[in-house]
């Protein structure tokens, strides 16, 4: 049984369970494609997310043709992940604490963290393939970056957990939507001082299990 006041601890990916801010845009530097455009009309109400998703994967099939899965997967293979990963969410299991990715970032990246971290469930947006494998300019919204509250409500109401018994770790102006469903928020390596005044603390560090100490003192 948890010695804690929680029963689900709820993640960002991109830049607090990895080193990058973004998993798509890490995708983007590495085959050399711009999607400023796309972020543009995102980011002003142009488009859609799903829309979103799909003109940054026609990017990658414009500059190299067709692209097998794996050569994505390679790529997200490379992304530099935060130590203690693993022994973090470990250690919130032993406490009885279902743990949880809720990410607007690639989900063969949180898939491939979850492999060896073992979460209890992961949420990030799906790429499609066809029948060869190859990727296509289509896929799965299972998050929408500015409203992780939705998924995070459905997520607590799913597991018969209530907000204050939720703590949620996060680094953009994003999370603030699972901030404000969570009993406790963490802003990790956060750099966006309006971000920070959301949370219930914040901390900066390359280890993720610096965690367990702030929230073993509560």
């Amino acid at each position: 049984m948890s010695r804690l006041p929680f029963k689900l601890a709820v993640f960002d990916m991109d830049g607090v369970l990895t080193g990058t801010p973004s998993s798509w845009e890490f995708v983007h530097r590495k085959i050399g494609v711009d999607n400023s455009r796309n972020l543009s009309l995102f980011k002003n109400g142009r488009i859609t997310y799903m829309d979103f998703l799909r003109s940054d994967v026609e990017l990658w099939i414009e500059k190299l043709g067709n692209v097998p899965a794996d050569y994505i997967r390679g790529i997200l293979d490379l992304v530099p992940l935060r130590s203690g990963i693993a022994e973090t969410m470990s250690s919130l299991k032993k406490m009885g604490i279902k743990t949880a990715i809720i990410s607007g970032g690639i989900y063969w990246l949180a898939e491939k963290i979850s492999k060896f971290a073992d979460f209890t469930e992961i949420h990030a947006n799906k790429i499609e393939t066809n029948a060869n494998d190859e990727i296509i300019p289509d896929g799965t919204v299972m998050v929408d970056p500015g409203r992780k509250d939705v998924v995070l409500r459905i997520l607590q109401e799913k597991m018969g957990i209530a907000e204050e018994e939720t703590f949620s770790v996060g680094d953009t102006l994003q999370d603030v939507a699972m901030f404000r469903r969570s009993g406790y928020s963490i802003a990790f390596n956060a750099n966006d001082s309006s971000m920070t005044s959301k949370a219930s603390a914040s901390m900066k560090g390359n280890d993720l299990s610096q965690i367990l100490e702030l929230i073993e003192k509560l």
